[in-house]
């Protein structure tokens, strides 16, 4: 160490119960997320967590209202792919363009490979990456191509 040489100190974090609040709120929301229980399960557990962390009061209403305002088109526009994906799901585009993936690739795992990749550039292209990741998804729960 050089003498007279700054070194700057980071003051320890306290943490006390108002501090673990948020964190458990988060871990009860993901674990509540992989389990995937009833829609309206998931409403209430996210209601119940997002009340708990701003009864804390480590957020201001202001703050809240800010980060509502700067991230509410990003969970609207996700909200949305949703229903589109709902649709497009209902409708059987997915299966469809599924199928019609297996059936050009006959059985070679590579060509499989290639035309979902494909496919996922067109969705991506489409629409965006974000509606890729989130209508693409259900197709790794199906067991085996037809």
């Amino acid at each position: 160490m050089v003498p007279g040489a700054y070194i700057p100190c980071v003051p320890p974090l306290a943490v006390g119960p108002v501090e673990v609040v948020p964190v458990v709120a988060l871990l009860v929301l993901l674990v509540t997320a992989i389990r995937h229980p009833s829609g309206r399960v998931e409403a209430v557990v996210a209601v119940l967590a997002g009340a708990a962390t701003l009864a804390t009061g480590l957020l201001s209403g202001g703050d809240a209202e800010a980060v509502v305002r700067h991230l509410g088109p990003v969970i609207g526009f996700l909200m949305t792919i949703l229903v589109v994906g709902e649709v497009c799901s209902r409708a059987g585009v997915f299966s469809y363009a599924g199928h019609l993936v297996a059936r050009a690739s006959r059985g070679r795992s590579v060509a499989l490979m290639s035309g979902v990749f494909v496919l996922a550039a067109v969705v991506t292209a489409v629409l965006s990456l974000d509606a890729t990741v989130v209508l693409l998804m259900p197709w790794s729960s199906v067991p085996q191509w037809p």
